[in-house]
Order: structure tokens, then C-alpha cells, then sequence
């Protein structure tokens, strides 16, 4: 059975909260999805040219993109292999520290009859610009990790 991806878009109506939420359901293990959305090597084999990652909650790191620049991260729960939360900065090469941040949650759920479960939230946008930016880039970058747990 081949990779669905699911997504929906949410803004809520305060609009002082603008959420991207998508589902993905796979055939491979909780584990192999954990290790593509964890290890440094396999991110940045799907999401971004480059990926740095201290996984370890406080653990900083960064996603860099040739075309993009650097984006800088911290991680805020480790459960593995069942739940990641980070937060990331929205512009490029600025310190964590130094900008807004969002937050991506990833939780993993073991299917009935196999196969995994990946649901990704990002809050915490600022603008509706940014918010339409990062919806149309987690399509592309998850269409990726599709690619990659398919081949």
C-alpha cells in the first residue's frame, strides 16, 4: 500500500494563533520513521541540504538550505521513538535567540496491521505570510520524507 499524505491547514479564528497541521500514514516502522525525522544523515537527505541535530531536550542545531540559509533550532521533548518537539527561528542566519520561533510538534502512532502514523503541528506563527510559507514548504519537504521511506 503506498504512502497517503493528509493535510489539512488550520488558522484559528483569534488569528493570534495560525497552525499547520498534517498527517501522514506509512508502511515502514515507528522506529525507521523516528530515524528519518531524528538522525542528522537522513534529514538531510529529505528536509533541507544540510541538517544539524543534538537530540537531546536543550540540544541545539540548525536546518541549512543552500538557497535558504541557516535556521536555527533547540529541542523541547524527546520521547523517543514516539514524540519530537522543537522550535526553530523563521528567519535565516539569526541566532536562536535572537528572533521569533515556532514550535513543530511530531507524535508517531503505531497503525492497526502495521505501518506508522506521523502527525506534525507547527503554532506560533506571527504572520499569515509566514504561516502560508511554512504550509507550502512542510508539503514539500514531507513529500520528501514520502520519497525516502518509499524507496
Amino acid at each position: 500500500m503506498a504512502t497517503e499524505m493528509q493535510i489539512e491547514t488550520k488558522t484559528e479564528k483569534t488569528m493570534t494563533e495560525r497552525v499547520v497541521e498534517k498527517t501522514l500514514h506509512f508502511e515502514a516502522s515507528r522506529e525507521r520513521v523516528w530515524k528519518a525525522i531524528t538522525d542528522p544523515a537522513e534529514l538531510a537527505m529529505w528536509f533541507g541540504d544540510e541538517a544539524e541535530f543534538d537530540l537531546r531536550v536543550g540540544g541545539h542545531g540548525a536546518m541549512i538550505w543552500e538557497k535558504h540559509g541557516r535556521y536555527e533550532m533547540r529541542v523541547d521533548e524527546v520521547e523517543a521513538p514516539r514524540r519530537l518537539v522543537w522550535s526553530w527561528i523563521h528567519e535565516s542566519d539569526v541566532a536562536f535567540d535572537d528572533g521569533p520561533a515556532t514550535r513543530v510538534e511530531w507524535n508517531l502512532t503505531e497503525r492497526e496491521g502495521g505501518g506508522t502514523t506521523l502527525y506534525l503541528r507547527e503554532s506560533g506563527f506571527l504572520t499569515d505570510l509566514h504561516h502560508q510559507q511554512n504550509d507550502g514548504g512542510w508539503d514539500e519537504e514531507l513529500g520528501e520524507l514520502v520519497t525516502l521511506l518509499e524507496s
